[in-house]
């Protein structure tokens, strides 16, 4: 069974990752690792090393902080494929201008359905 925090780490792995459009074989190959030992990182069946956390942040251009923001000690709720998804279609717009643009539309449309 993987700690709470190894859990949250791999999923801001993945998470990042997928924000930049980057596949786990881009990463594994840029981070010196096979893309097998990528995915059990991003799956918390392999823990992630110091050194090798640095080597992803600085591949995916993120402070190594990043990876242990919104942990708060709670169950992890890894993002569902739809949000996967989106998260990489947004990743590969280039207009700042689009990007708030659908930003404000879906908190628009996230308020109105939220449960009460």
């Amino acid at each position: 069974m993987s700690h709470p925090v190894d859990l949250h780490v791999a999923n801001q792995i993945r998470n990042a990752r997928v924000m930049r459009g980057m596949t786990q074989s881009a990463l594994a190959k840029h981070i010196g690792c096979s893309f097998q030992q990528l995915q059990k990182y991003e799956t918390g069946q392999n823990r992630v090393s110091a050194s090798r956390l640095h080597d992803i942040a600085i591949a995916l251009g993120l402070p190594v902080a990043h990876f242990f923001e919104g942990y708060e000690g709670g169950e992890v709720a890894p993002l569902d494929n739809q949000t996967q998804r989106i998260f990489f279609a947004l990743s590969r717009l280039k207009s700042e201008e689009v990007k708030e643009t659908l930003c404000r539309m879906v908190t628009a449309i996230a308020e109105e359905h939220a449960p009460a």
